[in-house]
């Protein structure tokens, strides 16, 4: 019996013991101090910093046209070749014409014979020889016979294609011999010395972006970066994707850029003078922003108001001072309120 009872002391003294230790809130745990974090830190500095936009845009050629007719005719002479450079004015290609330039010839004559006619009555007249009505008709006649040639020659030139602007050529798409018609594709004239470049930034920076202002484009295309600024901004918003549309010109000396390309464009600010850190050193919680300020051997979180950011770094608008310390490398092995840290050489 005295053994019965002293197995159930005992039963119950251990799990007395196992709810007391399983009770206590780990106060030994908390009590032990934590070990120094190596840390690495930087200074808050006002440096230079510039605000900036990000969006893909679209080059297209300063000047751009499609070659092609007004008039169904055949093509009995063309004067150029694929990708070549033309000044406004060169005669690209010819149009059948033979009807148009031998009725030109008859006109021609009929007009001097008309001026002769014309002189001749005027001699008469100044005679008392000739009536004024005669003359009269035989200065209408010449007159007439001017417009009919005007007519001619317009018909002439709607069968010579001549280049509306200097530039480059595209492809050619007809041969010598073929029927062309009204819209046909004959080829393409760029004027790629300037570029215009379109893109699209989101309405919210409509008071951000401006005529006259620095732009930056690139391509995967070329290793090297192509500037130029905005030269005009849409008067309407996009009602559906709410954003604005901006052109920029872009100077192409080398003839580099060709229409169509896809460009990354980078929209320059103002300069200011602002506090910033490496964006490394900022931990986010929904709409909240921390760093970790170092002070006395201990990192405490610090709350702050962020502003603008550029790749790499961020401004510090509210809650650090210039020249307070920051932890840069090391912010993931930091919680809580305050961590004791030990630094380490850069």
């Amino acid at each position: 019996m005295k053994n019965v009872l002293g197995l159930g002391l005992v039963i119950g003294c251990t799990a007395v013991l196992v709810w007391w230790w399983q009770a206590q809130p780990r106060q030994l745990e908390e009590q032990r101090e934590r070990p120094p974090v190596p840390v690495r830190v930087v200074e808050a500095q006002i440096r230079e910093f510039q605000d900036q936009a990000s969006a893909l845009g679209t080059l297209r050629a300063w000047e751009s046209v499609t070659i092609t007719s007004s008039v169904s005719q055949i093509v009995t002479s063309i004067g150029f070749e694929d990708g070549q450079q033309v000044q406004k004015g060169d005669v690209l290609a010819l149009l059948k014409q033979d009807a148009e330039q031998a009725t030109l010839r008859e006109l021609q004559a009929s007009l001097q014979d008309a001026k002769r006619e014309v002189r001749r009555l005027e001699n008469l007249a100044r005679q008392n020889q000739v009536a004024q009505t005669d003359l009269d008709k035989a200065r209408t006649q010449a007159d007439v016979t001017g417009h009919k040639i005007e007519a001619v020659e317009a018909r002439i030139a709607d069968r010579t294609i001549v280049a509306p602007f200097s530039g480059v050529l595209g492809l050619r798409k007809v041969s010598e011999g073929a029927l062309l018609t009204p819209g046909q594709e004959m080829t393409t004239l760029d004027d790629i010395s300037r570029m215009r470049l379109d893109f699209t930034l989101p309405a919210t920076l409509l008071a951000f972006i401006a005529p006259g202002q620095a732009v930056e484009a690139s391509t995967p295309a070329f290793r090297q970066v192509f500037e130029g600024e905005i030269s005009a901004v849409d008067s309407r918003i996009d009602p559906v994707a709410r954003s604005i549309r901006a052109r920029a010109a872009i100077d192409n000396p080398e003839q580099l850029l060709r229409p169509g390309l896809l460009m990354e464009v980078v929209v320059r600010g103002p300069s200011r003078n602002t506090l910033l850190l490496p964006e490394e050193c900022l931990q986010s919680r929904s709409t909240q922003h921390y760093v970790w300020r170092v002070s006395d051997g201990q990192a405490r979180r610090t709350p702050v108001s962020i502003g603008a950011r550029i790749p790499g770094w961020v401004e510090i608008l509210d809650g650090l001072p210039e020249g307070a310390r920051v932890v840069r490398d090391g912010v993931g092995r930091l919680s809580g309120e305050a961590v004791p840290v030990t630094l380490v050489d850069s």
